[in-house]
């Protein structure tokens, strides 16, 4: 039981140490450190809207080429993370989600995603700065794939969304600890 305790406290100790550094830098630059802190509730709420859609749209992709493949991820990894993660939201916000409307099959579910990914990349392009964007990443490839798979792009890209979700959650949770 004293064990538990102490491991309890070294726990608390160690969020309340991360949180009060985190709150320092957040003085410099309130709005995007907040944003950031508070992305694991859009996180959720994301995920939650796409776990009503993801049944559709997997059992539709009957395809063996992936969109987000690990060069995708290694690239969301490096320093261009923001760069990376601004393509594809703009990718998503442009071609897929309007398309996946159209179809008026899951229009609210697929409105929240689209709600909260324009949320996201707006405040990725306000806080460049704290996301030190750069721009080496060509979605060029991801773009051309999607293309190529005609009809079956839509099922493919929405039936991958979780993991998109996956990799904006590992950038995300790579920049509160770096910032």
């Amino acid at each position: 039981m004293l064990l538990l305790r102490f491991l309890l406290l070294a726990l608390l100790t160690a969020l309340l140490i991360d949180t009060v550094q985190c709150k320092k830098i957040c003085k410099e630059q309130d709005s995007c450190c907040s944003f950031v802190e508070g992305f694991p509730g859009k996180l959720k709420a994301i995920r939650s809207s796409y776990a009503a859609i993801r049944d559709y749209y997997e059992s539709n992709d009957d395809l063996d080429t992936s969109l987000f493949n690990r060069t995708v991820l290694e690239h969301f990894k490096n320093p261009y993370g923001c760069s990376v993660m601004n393509d594809i939201l703009h990718f998503y916000l442009d071609t897929v989600l309007p398309r996946a409307m159209n179809q008026n099959k899951f229009g609210k579910h697929i409105d929240r995603i689209g709600v909260i990914f324009k949320d996201l990349k707006r405040e990725m392009i306000k806080c460049k700065n704290y996301f030190t964007c750069q721009k080496p990443f060509e979605i060029s490839r991801v773009k051309s794939t999607y293309s190529q798979m005609g009809d079956k792009g839509l099922y493919k890209a929405m039936g991958e969304l979780d993991m998109l979700f996956n990799y904006i959650e590992d950038y995300m949770a790579s920049q509160r600890h770096k910032h």
